[in-house]
């Protein structure tokens, strides 16, 4: 979950995002502040991911408040908005939303940065919010145009990542079977044959991605050990 905190004097604005964040997925509105004082004394308590700050307040300007929360112990990223409380334009409210979904990459990122190891979830971002599945949960990767398409047993989705940079951050749990897709060892259950295509079936998932033959000896010896 993402916290994110409003700042703006307007009651309004805050009612107006509550309800657009409540909306979104794993993101959640953790209240409002309505001078930059309070908005200092609320990260202190709340600890949220994301400042929504609108722009100026009449006690502190963006330069002055970011200031403030280094010597917080939480380090939220800050969105200067200059208004918060005029969300009836269609293009207004894409705007800010594309904003709260650049601020939520940032927190990941940094919670990446911070964490030993490779991911636990990946995560991919829409107007709906943010939609992160396990990443032991991933029968497959498959690249799609510039994205990749991540596919489970219960949904698919895309993903705005690398399939090279997949394969080397979990290559302990998934094997490339094609230039173009990847498999979980523990999902790959048999390789066959279909009207001249190689073809891998896979636990729980319908689609069967085909296999490259260069690949294909590698991927025999494996399903031989699983």
């Amino acid at each position: 979950m993402i916290k994110v905190l409003i700042v703006d004097n307007e009651l309004l604005a805050g009612v107006r995002m509550e309800r657009l964040l409540t909306a979104m997925q794993n993101i959640i509105f953790v209240g409002q502040a309505t001078s930059g004082a309070k908005a200092v004394d609320m990260v202190a308590a709340q600890s949220p991911d994301i400042v929504l700050m609108k722009t100026p307040m009449l006690d502190m300007d963006r330069n002055s408040f970011p200031q403030f929360f280094n010597r917080a112990e939480s380090n939220p990223v800050v969105v200067f908005c200059p208004t918060l409380d005029q969300l009836d334009s269609g293009s207004q409210k894409d705007s800010l939303v594309d904003a709260i979904l650049i601020a939520c990459k940032a927190v990941h990122s940094q919670r990446r940065a911070m964490a030993a190891g490779a991911r636990s979830h990946l995560y991919a971002y829409s107007y709906q919010g943010v939609d992160s599945v396990p990443v032991e949960q991933i029968g497959l990767l498959k690249a799609d145009q510039k994205y990749v398409r991540v596919y489970t047993a219960d949904t698919d989705f895309i993903i705005n990542e690398t399939l090279k940079g997949l394969e080397q951050e979990f290559a302990h749990l998934f094997v490339r079977i094609h230039r173009n897709a990847l498999v979980a060892k523990d999902a790959l259950q048999s390789i066959r044959r279909d009207d001249g295509c190689i073809r891998a079936a896979l636990k729980d998932i319908d689609i069967q991605p085909e296999i490259s033959r260069r690949l294909e000896p590698k991927l025999r010896k494996l399903t031989s050990q699983l």
